[in-house]
């Protein structure tokens, strides 16, 4: 089971920021989304894709999903608005770096 606490130590800079562009526009940083469907697609603006792996809690509910760089769309049906914790950099994003 993933651990936040764990999570939380491995993220050098801990303050949550609330943007509906999440990890497209602040990459690896702890975000808070006023929405309860999370895209996993690339930056439609930019062709940009997501960089981390996240773990993705409803903040009404809790409820934990795991996002996946081109990944399928998330939904969390029972909250308004989730917060999004980079877990580890996609392999997916590394090698398109190369």
């Amino acid at each position: 089971m993933i651990k936040l606490e764990n999570i939380l130590k491995s993220i050098p800079n801990q303050e949550i920021v609330e943007s509906h562009l999440g990890q497209w526009e602040y990459p690896g940083r702890i975000t808070r989304i006023p929405n309860n469907r999370i895209t996993m697609q690339p930056d439609p603006r930019t062709g940009k894709p997501i960089e981390h792996i996240l773990l993705i809690i409803g903040d009404q509910s809790g409820e934990r999903q795991i996002g996946i760089p081109g990944g399928p769309n998330l939904f969390f049906p029972n909250d308004q608005s989730v917060t999004e914790y980079p877990i580890g950099k996609s392999k997916i994003y590394k090698s398109n770096q190369k």
